[in-house]
């Protein structure tokens, strides 16, 4: 007899597994077993664990060996909880209530609610009710990106009666905040908290000490919430290998909008880190991955999706911000030609990368140091070359900012580079633009978006992306310009939403600017790949068109050869 019983996972990806009790063993249905991988044997209760998704496989090559008894899982429902939101400083959306239903129910779960909803201050509000009811004594806030920092200490400021903490942070006699080193945030952190938020970032917990003395220092943290938990996805990354032993609280909850910015690989650390992942990475990729290629070593689709989307579902709240009837998003994609001059600096580089592909061992620095080049001579070909080149996006930037603020309108401009950053500075001075970038200090980054956000008189922002791509309110501007963009759409996605969120009054216009017959276009395409696979998983959405990418991705057409995936 065969016995098949399905229950939760032990060390199998997935919600479920399967449990193959073998009585007597026969070496047939062994043989079997091994061609449903992962597979795992539990000594202790003497069976086999498969993934669900191997159902179907096992039955139909192992029912002519042996009777098969079959025990499936029921569904239970969870019971609806009674409610009565407290009264909070500032009166949450009906989809934050449901937040603080939802962690009231749930001590472990992702809050991938999309760009804008506002989930800062739905842990903020879930955060004060646990205090309340539970009597918790910290809550831990680590930021992804270190210069939200700033932004939870004034979210919490403005919309909590408790107070919070950055250890580290001092004041000079001269007003200048610090925010001091790795020594003075662990002294701070081996002595007694009286604050009830304590805010740190995920760069942190690359230190040992820090992470020993989060578990084990005289400050009990019975909440840990980690803002924009996909910065932290590799599970070999110092960061993401010491987040994964922070698992002492009773709640824990991750917090993105963008949870898949690649490939199922992505959502493996935060599944575990909350506890909802049991298997090893290699069962996981096993599971979900499908190689080929030389040495059966390259990733040529994905499979077991529905598997992966069901267990995500399971252990999250996820909303978008058809919720809210937000004013209209517009996407603009500007194609533009280059005019001669740097059309041909384009292609000499493009020659010149062909040149060196023949000549050097190609590995993924090489790779991307060759791609950001072909992206420079679109974007800012001056960082390539002393010679008077223009960029074609440059000046059509500068032809929008003109329109724009003559019409009363802010703006903000993205770029991924600094000498793209530089040279709009220069063509744009006449306005005065407030600039956040990686040079610029948080507490200066901070007051320019208070001024962007409050007065008349900044009416351009301008940008790294990857500083001011996340967290980051900025929808006083009903417009963004885009010089160039992320090759991920998750990012793309979240760095758009800046001027796209809680509080926009008016339609909102993203102008992504790509250079005809170039490399833009390349990264305009994975762009929407990613985006497909994506909206997939996450949302369960696709499209007609959209189904045909995701088909063509599985079938590892719209993914080979890529150079970046």
């Amino acid at each position: 007899m065969i016995k098949i019983k399905e229950d939760v996972t032990t060390k199998i990806p997935g919600l479920t597994s399967l449990y193959i009790t073998l009585n007597p063993v026969d070496t047939n249905v062994l043989n079997i077993l091994h061609q449903c991988p992962p597979y795992n044997y539990n000594k202790n209760i003497k069976s086999w664990e498969i993934p669900v998704t191997r159902l179907s496989k096992f039955i139909n090559m192992a029912t002519k060996f042996d009777d098969i008894e079959l025990d499936l899982m029921k569904n239970v429902p969870i019971k609806k909880l009674d409610y009565e939101p407290s009264k909070f400083r500032t009166k949450p959306y009906q989809h934050q209530i449901e937040v603080i239903k939802y962690g009231l129910q749930h001590d472990n779960f992702l809050l991938l609610d999309a760009p804008g909803l506002g989930k800062t201050i739905s842990l903020i509000y879930l955060a004060q009710e646990l205090k309340k009811k539970e009597n918790i004594e910290h809550c831990l806030i680590i930021c992804g990106i270190n210069s939200l920092k700033v932004n939870w200490e004034k979210e919490i400021e403005k919309h909590s009666d408790l107070n919070c903490i950055i250890p580290g942070k001092r004041i000079t006699k001269t007003g200048k905040t610090l925010y001091g080193s790795i020594d003075d945030r662990l002294k701070a952190l081996s002595q007694p908290i009286k604050e009830f938020f304590v805010i740190l970032n995920i760069e942190s917990l690359r230190e040992d000490k820090i992470l020993k003395i989060l578990k084990n220092g005289p400050n009990r943290f019975d909440m840990i919430a980690i803002d924009e938990l996909h910065v932290a996805k590799s599970s070999q990354s110092s960061q993401g290998k010491n987040l994964l032993k922070l698992t002492n609280a009773k709640h824990k909850i991750g917090m993105t909008g963008t949870l898949l910015l690649n490939n199922p690989v992505d959502v493996y650390v935060p599944l575990k880190w909350i506890g909802a992942e049991h298997s090893t990475l290699t069962n996981f990729k096993s599971q979900y991955i499908e190689y080929g290629g030389f040495f059966n070593n390259e990733v040529v689709g994905y499979k077991n999706i529905d598997s992966l989307k069901d267990q995500i579902a399971s252990v999250s709240l996820r909303r978008t911000k058809d919720l809210l009837d937000l004013p209209e998003k517009n996407i603009i994609d500007e194609y533009l030609d280059m005019n001669n001059d740097q059309d041909k600096f384009y292609h000499d580089i493009v020659n010149g990368v062909l040149n060196e592909v023949d000549k050097v061992n190609i590995n993924t620095s090489i790779v991307l140091s060759m791609v950001t080049r072909l992206r420079q001579a679109t974007s800012c070909p001056s960082v390539l070359t002393t010679s008077p080149i223009s960029s074609i996006k440059v000046q059509r930037c500068i032809d929008h900012v003109t329109e724009i603020v003559a019409s009363g309108n802010k703006v903000v401009i993205f770029s991924q580079f600094k000498k793209t950053i530089e040279d709009l500075l220069s063509e744009l001075k006449e306005y005065n633009p407030l600039v956040c970038t990686g040079d610029i200090h948080d507490s200066i980054i901070s007051e320019n978006v208070d001024k962007f956000q409050n007065d008349d008189e900044h009416m351009v922002m301008i940008c790294t992306a990857q500083k001011m791509g996340t967290g980051f309110t900025l929808n006083r501007a009903a417009y963004a310009i885009f010089v160039d963009t992320s090759f991920v759409h998750g990012i793309q996605e979240q760095n758009e939403d800046r001027i796209h969120r809680i509080g926009s009054k008016q339609p909102v216009f993203i102008y992504r600017l790509w250079c005809n017959n170039t490399f833009d276009l390349r990264v305009k395409q994975l762009i929407d790949n990613k985006r497909v696979l994506s909206d997939y998983i996450i949302d369960n959405t696709a499209g007609s068109d959209a189904k045909e990418i995701l088909r063509s991705l599985i079938l590892n057409e719209g993914i080979e050869n890529s150079i970046l995936t």
